[in-house]
């Protein structure tokens, strides 16, 4: 299935040298890395990127391994080891299976392989499939669907039936009560009155009754068939929870100590509970597991996205990403015990006296709300540590306000530029009508990577969909959670979001959000079906750099005492 080597004579030569061993010696002249990475939070020394390179060349000239076509793309990753004989060298591996096949040759094989033909695995999902193929059987048969047809077509005329008698009910009432009010009644006309009452109140129940007696000379002729695919879906659902747990307990994960823990184990004391779908399948805990069982130390881990983006999440060709959260970071919290696995943004915490004096920082001030110019790497309001934020300077200069009426609105950390505060009930409130009224204007400058960062059978589309001068992109944002803080593009549950840009240079563009998504510039820039460019220093959906390269240049808002429109604007220093 991969491409044929020939020699000169035109005779086969042997299979390439990847594929010959799991364990790949390193160039002598390769440094030594000294201590294992972070896996959520690094940049890829010099052993990752060699490996890297020669991943990339097999990958390259084996089609099977390299797929083609949209959404086709793969996450593939290296762990840098030193053996039992202390050479250094790396292992590889792909996330989840390539053709149904997790133990293609050159590449570690998966944690625990429970596709084989004749395993316990796939004789449950066949009897899992052979239900399945039953209820579709007898849904769609005939003599259960007919008369499924006959039941909802007597629901619809004995409810019409009901309506009609309750329509003639109420409006006698009106008649009724017109008539007490016109005057007197004699004891017949009241009796009158009581009788005709009476009479259709009855027929609503005899329509209700006479409805109810049809629909049950129906269900009855459907009820052993409708019994036996409730008792088949309850069959199905116990086997598939047994199957999935039974899979998880399958995967006893090693960590740098010798001790086993399976995935139920480690996942129970998470928020989740139980693990998630494709938890254990991932490229990093298949190295670390390859490498404890066979006595090698690792030293080092990369993970880069081979192939065209998906749909959803951002993924170029080549680019190198952190693990995931949601499926790695228990599991690998148990098999790296001794390293920190924190994910951060990545940004240096800065604060006013770091980056600027705070009176250069306050662009505007009155008694009623202030305008700020947030440097790159300064949270805007306080996190988890005792990092400096906008609101915690704010307080201190505003003694007297109510913290909880100071900020309208946030930057990200990594973004620099433009947010409005204020410092009494009366603005606040009418700011944060502005905002979500949509009436605050806001623009962003950023510098976008070059054109050539994802070459070399990557995306077909690499500059996005968007290569014009100016134009609008609308992407529905979503939070993936199994990955946060990652936005992903979702068509069905995502939230619009709109952004209306214009170049004015080769990589610089102004962005206009029309809507206020999570990450809304960062991923609208980044997607594929976007501008298919990450901003420079996007951590997250690009290429870490010095700082993230987004800043909110202009404001225009509504004074909320005042009613003066007022402008503001602040140039980025890059």
């Amino acid at each position: 299935m991969f491409v044929s080597f020939c020699n000169f004579a035109g005779t086969k030569m042997e299979k390439p040298r990847f594929e010959q061993s799991v364990f790949h010696p390193l160039d002598r002249s390769v440094k030594r890395p000294e201590q294992m990475n972070n896996p959520f939070d690094y940049e890829p020394d010099e052993a990752v990127l060699a490996a890297c390179r020669e991943v990339q060349r097999f990958l390259s000239l084996a089609p099977d391994l390299s797929p083609s076509g949209e959404a086709s793309g793969k996450m593939y990753g290296v762990l840098i080891v030193e053996d039992g004989d202390g050479r250094l060298g790396y292992l590889a591996a792909y996330s989840g299976q390539i053709l149904d096949r997790a133990d293609w040759p050159g590449f570690v094989p998966a944690v625990f392989d429970y596709l084989q033909p004749d395993g316990y695995f796939k004789r449950e999902e066949a009897a899992i499939s052979a239900i399945n193929h039953e209820i579709d059987r007898l849904e769609h048969d005939a003599d259960y669907m007919d008369p499924c047809r006959q039941l909802e077509q007597l629901r619809h005329e004995g409810q019409e039936a009901v309506d009609r008698a309750m329509v003639l009910m109420r409006k006698a009432k009106q008649q009724r009560d017109r008539r007490r009010l016109e005057g007197y009644l004699s004891a017949s006309e009241q009796a009158e009155m009581i009788g005709e009452s009476q009479f259709l109140k009855a027929e609503v129940h005899r329509a209700k009754r006479k409805m109810a007696e049809r629909l049950a000379e129906v269900e009855e002729r459907l009820k052993p068939t409708a019994e036996r695919i409730a008792q088949l879906k309850a069959e199905r659902r116990q086997r598939s929870d047994a199957l999935q747990s039974w899979l998880f307990d399958q995967f006893q994960m090693l960590n740098d100590k010798g001790e086993r823990r399976s995935l139920t184990d480690i996942f129970k004391d998470t928020p989740m509970q139980v693990p998630p779908s494709g938890a254990g399948e991932c490229c990093e805990p298949k190295l670390l597991q390859y490498a404890y069982q066979h006595g090698m130390r690792p030293l080092q881990m990369g993970m880069f996205w081979w192939g065209a983006s998906p749909k959803q999440e951002i993924r170029h060709h080549k680019n190198f990403y952190p693990a995931c959260s949601g499926k790695c970071k228990p599991i690998l919290g148990w098999m790296l015990s001794t390293a920190p696995l924190s994910a951060p943004e990545g940004a240096t915490i800065l604060s006013w006296a770091e980056n600027h004096s705070a009176k250069k920082n306050i662009l505007y001030e009155d008694a009623h709300l202030a305008v700020i110019s947030k440097p790159a790497g300064m949270l805007s309001v306080p996190g988890k540590t005792e990092a400096e934020s906008v609101l915690s300077v704010l307080r201190r200069r505003w003694p007297e306000a109510d913290p909880n009426l100071i900020m309208v609105h946030r930057l990200d950390q990594a973004t620099s530029g433009l947010m409005v505060v204020t410092r009494t009930r009366r603005a606040h409130h009418d700011l944060q009508r502005q905002f979500r009224h949509h009436e605050v204007r806001k623009m962003y400058v950023a510098l976008l990577e070059n054109d050539d960062k994802n070459d070399d059978n990557g995306d077909d589309k690499k500059n996005g969909k968007f290569s014009m001068k100016s134009g609008k992109i609308e992407l529905p944002l979503m939070p993936d959670v199994m990955n946060r803080p990652y936005q992903v593009v979702d068509y069905e549950k995502g939230k619009k979001g709109v952004t209306e840009y214009r170049f004015i240079g080769e990589n610089r563009v102004e962005l206009r959000p029309k809507t206020g998504r999570t990450h809304q510039l960062r991923v609208h820039c980044a997607h594929a079906d976007g501008l298919g460019r990450p901003i420079v220093g996007d951590a997250l959906y690009g290429h870490r750099a010095d700082r993230l390269y987004l800043h909110a240049a202009e404001l225009q808002f509504r004074h909320p005492a005042t009613g003066e429109w007022l402008t503001f604007t602040d140039a980025p220093d890059f």
